[in-house]
């Protein structure tokens, strides 16, 4: 996290650019809407962020394409989540934005050409750089964007946003239906990343290999980038043996990064349950391909805890005591399977037997998932 002082430095920052924006920037015409889909040949989206970003926005990509197989999406990525959209067939155009003028500044002209009829920035804060794409790349476009609060008068379409709303990331993206008077509510939001059929085979491989057949497999999933977005490897082990006394029949996969490696040994050789760790050096395709076989899921907030959600995976997550965050990134649709730290910066004071009740919950809501 900055010091203070730097990001005091940016909030007075960011207010004096507000204040040139309010002087320069036409507002946004909201006579526009609704659009008629079958006249937008093409849509622009803005996803110039981390990869939870990204991948709460694919499911909107991924139903636009369902809804209307003629229109071109394409995404404006960044270098942390473009290996998600690369290679995906749904997705007719990808670029990186790399944060370097001269870089960047010829992307933006080269976009500015193709005219898109919709331009979407579905960050869901006041993005001076979704403001700057949106107004630079889409001259003549519907300029929308998923919830803004200074920022909101400057698109065409925008909803508001709520500081205390409990609006989940994924639906946020799927908003841009409501640009052709669509409601979102009606739209199957459950697309989860594209998967290589190698990546499929790989997984299919790594289970045929476990001696563990036909087993109910429980994913616990130890990384999250920082070691105060996750337990220590005591707890774990103490969730895994714990959820082993109850259903003897479950097994366990730990799934961790490389750079957790050495945790994910340490929990291997202290569980006393049948359990597995995930091969080294997959790519988050190759771990989603693993994942997409397993019959519940144990995680801290992080990347998986949304492709388990868009894979229908009944999960447990864990999340600091940040309630509008946790809201905007909790278990996707799910009744229960939240555990919530107390503090707001971190989750070390969740217990195990928070973990353990919270799972049974999900395991009496959702234990036909065993067959999933």
């Amino acid at each position: 996290m900055p010091p203070v002082p730097v990001k005091r430095a940016e909030h007075l920052f960011k207010e004096a650019l507000f204040r040139i924006l309010l002087l320069i920037l036409r507002r946004g015409d909201n006579s526009r809407l609704p659009v008629d889909p079958n006249a937008v040949k093409s849509i622009l989206f803005l996803r110039p962020d981390k990869l939870g970003d990204m991948m709460t926005t694919i499911p909107a990509m991924h139903a636009l394409k369902k809804e209307f197989p003629l229109m071109r999406i394409e995404v404006i990525a960044s270098p942390k989540n473009i290996n998600l959209v690369l290679e995906d067939p749904q997705i007719d155009g990808v670029h990186i934005y790399s944060k370097n003028i001269f870089v960047d500044w010829p992307m933006m002209m080269r976009l500015r050409k193709k005219h898109f009829d919709i331009v979407f920035d579905p960050i869901c804060h006041d993005s001076i750089t979704g403001l700057l794409l949106t107004r630079i790349i889409g001259k003549g476009s519907v300029k929308a964007a998923a919830r803004k609060l200074k920022y909101r008068p400057f698109y065409d379409f925008c909803e508001p946003y709520q500081p205390d709303g409990d609006d989940h990331s994924i639906d946020n993206g799927l908003l841009i239906f409501k640009i052709f008077g669509i409601d979102p509510a009606g739209i199957d939001p459950y697309y989860p990343i594209y998967i290589s059929p190698d990546a499929k085979e790989r997984a299919e491989g790594f289970y045929k290999s476990l001696s563990q057949k036909n087993a109910v497999w429980v994913g616990v999933n130890i990384a999250a980038g920082s070691p105060s977005r996750t337990l220590p490897v005591s707890k774990y082990e103490a969730i895994i043996n714990g959820l082993s006394a109850r259903h003897p029949k479950f097994c366990f996969l730990i799934f961790c990064t490389m750079d957790e490696r050495k945790r994910g040994m340490e929990l291997l050789a202290r569980a006393k349950a049948p359990t597995a760790l995930i091969p080294e050096n997959l790519t988050l395709q190759e771990a989603s391909a693993i994942l997409e076989k397993i019959n519940f899921f144990i995680t801290p907030d992080t990347s998986l805890v949304h492709i388990a959600g868009l894979m229908k995976i009944p999960t447990v997550g864990l999340y600091s005591g940040h309630i509008r965050n946790y809201h905007f990134w909790k278990p996707y649709r799910q009744k229960c399977g939240s555990v919530i730290a107390k503090n707001f910066h971190h989750l070390l004071d969740i217990e195990p037997e928070q973990v353990l009740d919270e799972f049974e919950k999900v395991y009496r809501e959702y234990g036909h998932a065993e067959g999933h």
